[in-house]
C-alpha cells in the first residue's frame, strides 16, 4: 500500500476555549508530514477501524464533497464539529486534530486526526552569569511519538463509486456522552452509519460458527479453532494470488467470506444455512471480503485450549486437522480429550 500526502493541516480542539483555534497555513515540512501519513496509515490499516457509509447530508459528506478543490474548508469545518462534541461532553480529552488529504494507492482520501494530549517532560538549558543551568520541564501537551497511533481518526474514501455515497473507515473511542459511555465520532461528528470493525468482523464469525454448533451438532461440528485455521488459509490464498505479477494491485489482502463458509460448512448444508442467516443478521455479506493485517492473521495462528483444572496449551492452526499430530476425542460426558502424538522430549 502506497500512500502520498498531499496535504495538511493541524487545528486546536481544547474545550476550555470558546472556540477551536484554527491555522490558517498548511503544514510543510516533510518531517511533520511524514509523521502524520504514518499515523494516517496507521488507522487506515487498523483491524478495529469500522466501515462506516456517510449520510448525504452529515458534516463528513459535505467535507468530503469540497475535500479537493477546498481543503481549508473541509478541515474547518470538521474541526469545529468536532470541537462542539468535545465543548459539550467534558469526558472527551483536549486534543490537536490533524487534517490530510492523501492518496492510498492512487485514490484520494481524507483523513482525520485526534492526537489526544500527554503528560511528557523535557529540558530547558539556560545560560546564566553564574554559569549554565539545565532543568527539566513539565510538558502538559505532548503529542503521540512517531511510533504510536492517533487516539481516534477517521478516513475518507473521496471517489465513491457512482450512486453510492461516501465511505470511511473510522477509528473511535467511547467517552461519557450524553450521559451515558458511548462512542460519537462516527454518528456525532461525521454524520455516519458505522458498520463492524474487521476485528469485530471476524468475532462475529466465530460467534456463528459456534452457535450453529450447539444447534446442529451439540459442540460435535466445527470448533472455533477450526473457523481460525480457515480464516488462516483463506488468508495466505489470497496472499498467493495477489503476489503473482498477472494480479491487480490491491490495498490489502483479505479472506473471502464466502469460501470461509463453504471450507466451513461445505458438506453440511443445513448448517451452512443457518450459518448465512447467523451472519446476515450481523449485516455481514458473503461477496465482501474480510480485511485482515497480517497481525490479525498472527493472532488466529494459534489457538488456546484450557483444560478445566486449568491447563493450557497452544496450537498451532496449521497441525490441528492433522491427524498424524493430535487427534480430539469425544467423551460420552460431552467432554473433549486431546492425544498429542509423536512428542518429542
Amino acid at each position: 500500500m502506497e500512500i502520498v500526502v498531499e496535504k495538511a493541516v493541524l487545528h486546536l480542539l481544547d474545550p476550555q476555549a470558546d472556540a477551536p483555534v484554527l491555522s490558517d497555513e498548511w503544514i510543510d515540512d516533510e518531517a511533520s508530514l511524514g509523521y502524520l501519513g504514518a499515523l494516517a496509515a496507521k488507522a487506515y490499516k487498523s483491524e478495529e477501524a469500522k466501515a462506516c457509509t456517510l449520510e448525504p447530508e452529515g458534516p463528513g459528506a459535505q467535507a468530503a464533497a469540497m475535500a479537493e478543490d477546498d481543503f481549508a474548508g473541509a478541515a474547518a469545518l470538521l474541526a469545529r464539529r468536532w470541537f462542539e462534541v468535545a465543548a459539550q461532553n467534558a469526558d472527551v480529552p483536549p486534543a490537536d486534530a490533524a487534517f490530510v488529504l492523501m492518496s492510498v494507492d492512487g485514490r484520494m482520501h481524507l483523513a482525520g486526526l485526534k492526537l489526544n494530549y500527554r503528560l511528557g517532560w523535557s529540558h530547558y538549558y539556560e545560560l546564566r552569569e553564574n554559569g549554565a543551568a539545565t532543568r527539566l520541564v513539565r510538558q502538559e501537551a505532548m503529542l503521540p511519538p512517531a511510533s504510536g497511533k492517533a487516539d481516534e481518526a477517521f478516513v475518507i474514501d473521496l471517489s465513491p463509486a457512482k450512486g453510492e455515497s461516501f465511505s470511511a473507515r473510522v477509528l473511535e473511542k467511547k467517552y461519557e456522552v450524553d450521559g451515558r459511555k458511548q462512542t460519537y465520532l462516527a454518528a456525532r461528528v461525521l454524520g455516519a452509519r458505522a458498520g463492524l470493525s474487521p476485528k469485530e468482523k471476524l468475532a462475529a464469525i466465530c460467534e456463528a460458527a459456534v452457535e450453529v454448533n450447539r444447534q446442529f451438532y451439540g459442540n460435535l461440528g466445527v470448533e472455533e479453532p477450526e473457523v481460525a485455521a480457515a480464516v488462516c488459509e483463506e488468508y495466505r490464498a489470497q496472499r498467493a494470488a495477489a503476489s503473482k505479477p498477472s494480479a491487480p494491485a490491491a490495498a490489502e489482502a483479505g479472506a473471502d467470506v464466502g469460501a470461509l463458509c463453504e471450507k466451513l460448512y461445505g458438506e453440511l448444508p443445513h448448517a451452512r444455512e443457518a450459518f448465512e442467516k447467523a451472519l446476515r443478521e450481523q449485516d455481514i455479506a458473503f461477496d465482501e471480503p474480510l480485511p485482515m493485517p497480517p497481525a490479525g492473521v498472527h493472532r488466529l495462528e494459534k489457538q488456546s485450549l484450557r483444560s478445566a483444572g486449568g491447563v493450557e496449551i497452544r496450537v498451532p492452526v496449521s497441525v490441528y486437522r492433522d491427524e498424524n499430530a493430535l487427534e480430539f476425542i469425544h467423551n460420552p460426558d460431552g467432554t473433549t480429550s486431546l492425544l498429542i502424538k509423536n512428542v518429542l522430549v
